[in-house]
């Protein structure tokens, strides 16, 4: 008689001894970490990228959103990625720094209201996960909360950049309080 796990056979209850397939659970079960890993690079033959893609698309939706927030706050060992800032006046020209996040956003364009999400932010702008393209120049009203700060951000832009992915918005005006929150956050290991 046998007994089954997802279909395999596991123990052969009238010998009591295990099949292969259980035999090499229970052994890649008491690996350390880093020995599964390597045997998981072994068996994938160093195609790492492709399988964990592979593993994400059959993910749903919010799994992958939690992924993508959890990656967010991970801490690279680098400093925050640089984005340059081309206003056509040299005088605004300078480096700026971003972080990659996860952010929830309620955001309002040609007066119709949608939520979606901050995908990376800096002290100047911010790019919003949209599959709707917008025209560019055209004024968003967005309002979000970022962790290390208690108030709600209410902040307008325009947008700068508009494509399949989303929206590239840069903030109008915002206050030297919010950019010093926003830079605070940017810099934060979170």
């Amino acid at each position: 008689m046998l007994r089954l796990l997802k279909g395999r056979r596991v123990l052969n209850l009238q010998n009591g001894r295990y099949t292969v397939t259980a035999r090499l659970f229970d052994i890649i079960n008491d690996l350390a970490h880093e020995k599964q890993f390597i045997l998981y690079k072994q068996l994938v033959k160093d195609n790492i990228v492709p399988e964990l893609f592979k593993l994400i698309i059959d993910l749903s939706e919010n799994e992958q959103a939690r992924l993508l927030e959890k990656l967010g706050g991970v801490y690279y060992g680098h400093e925050p990625l640089k984005t340059i800032n081309l206003d056509g006046n040299e005088s605004f020209m300078r480096e700026n720094p971003r972080k990659i996040c996860l952010i929830a956003v309620t955001c309002k364009i040609q007066g119709r209201s949608f939520s979606s999400y901050i995908i990376d932010i800096s002290q100047m702008g911010v790019f919003i996960e949209s599959n709707e393209i917008f025209p560019v120049g055209q004024g968003v009203v967005m309002a979000f909360k970022l962790p290390n700060y208690h108030e709600v951000f209410q902040l307008n832009g325009n947008i700068m950049r508009s494509g399949p992915r989303g929206i590239g918005v840069k903030f109008h005006k915002i206050g030297p309080t919010q950019e010093d929150v926003i830079l605070r956050f940017i810099e934060s290991k979170k």
